[in-house]
């Protein structure tokens, strides 16, 4: 039986990490490695963890310094002895059945990467969440054929189908040949997802099974809150995916890399206008500082936008960025938004 190493990186998830690593221990597949690297808690999180692993001789624990989720994981990658690695964050949860299904499709068909589908868990509600790709196994040629287009974003802008990579299963062989970039703290999946589809030679998606939890309530995710820090955290991940997927041999990016930019501008613009930690004449000059960056303007030379495949109203905020008029209206028009929802949710 091959052995699965289960990265899992811990910060703070005192509230969570038990049921987490309970989801796991419970696997119906039995032979696992399961790592994890407490991140510098410095509440009940490490306690929590060497518990669990003074009863559970699978469990490996970790404790480092904090310095975020992609050095924890790359520490996990150092370390992990699996024939294939996962990763499992700290506040989601499994279904027992995960990593059983997912074994014997990797075994069935000698898959360098195989991926499942997740359920979205939010207060008092849960949604499935699919992907817009075939389900099924892929060779080298259908992955250059039918996935690369969509390696590094979508066509309508959106984050492709690996920026979860807690939801596949990855070869060694692939998986410890690639690193996250540290210091990275948003969209660290990004690249890794990228690297590890360009690198397989097979893949199948498990399209329909729902064996992963995704935590969307947890309050301190940093995905959709504004942090001052964001934009030069989404430069230096860019500049990283710039560096592997210029000049490729087996096809050309280009274009994905100015619309991934593009979608990186959207989240960091988008977060300014929402907070409302930062007054609006600082919002302002945040956003044209964005706005005028050196690799934002020459995309903007280089797209075109009426041909973009995202909404109309989406189009002309696109228009707004790119010749920077109607940042003041879209604060003001945010804000108003704002207040009517704050005001309808004291009703």
């Amino acid at each position: 039986m091959k052995k699965i190493s289960i990265i899992v990186p811990v910060y703070q998830a005192e509230k969570y990490i038990l049921k987490c690593i309970e989801s796991i221990v419970n696997q119906t597949y039995n032979n696992l490695e399961i790592i994890l690297i407490d991140d510098g808690s410095t509440d009940h999180s490490g306690e929590i963890c060497d518990r669990c692993g003074e009863s559970d001789k699978r469990i490996v624990v970790v404790h480092n310094k904090n310095k975020g989720v992609s050095a924890a994981r790359n520490c996990g990658l150092g370390i992990a002895t699996g024939d294939y690695i996962t990763f499992v964050d700290s506040d989601d949860f499994l279904e027992p059945q995960m990593y059983s299904e997912m074994m014997q499709v990797a075994e069935k068909y000698s898959c360098d990467v195989v991926m499942c589908d997740c359920i979205k868990e939010f207060k008092g509600k849960s949604e499935k969440y699919t992907h817009a790709i075939r389900e099924g196994f892929y060779d080298k040629e259908q992955l250059k054929q039918e996935y690369y287009s969509q390696l590094l974003i979508t066509p309508n802008i959106e984050y492709p189908a690996t920026i979860s990579n807690c939801l596949c299963l990855i070869k060694k062989e692939i998986g410890k040949k690639i690193r996250y970039v540290e210091g990275v703290k948003y969209s660290e999946d990004l690249l890794f997802g990228a690297q590890m589809m360009y690198m397989a030679n097979s893949f199948f998606y498990m399209k329909g099974q729902y064996f992963y939890h995704y935590n969307c309530w947890n309050n301190n995710s940093t995905t959709h809150t504004f942090h001052k820090d964001k934009w030069n955290n989404y430069k230096k991940l860019y500049g990283e995916i710039c560096r592997c997927f210029t000049n490729c041999e087996e096809y050309k990016f280009d274009r994905q890399l100015n619309l991934l930019l593009l979608f990186l501008v959207y989240n960091a613009v988008g977060d300014i206008l929402e907070t409302q930690m930062i007054d609006r004449k600082d919002k302002r000059k945040i956003i044209k500082d964005i706005l005028s960056d050196d690799i934002v303007y020459k995309m903007f030379q280089e797209i075109r936008i009426s041909r973009l495949k995202i909404s109309k109203k989406l189009k002309i905020q696109t228009y707004l960025y790119k010749y920077k008029r109607g940042v003041g209206m879209l604060i003001i028009w945010h804000q108003r938004k704002n207040e009517n929802i704050s005001n309808y949710s004291s009703l």
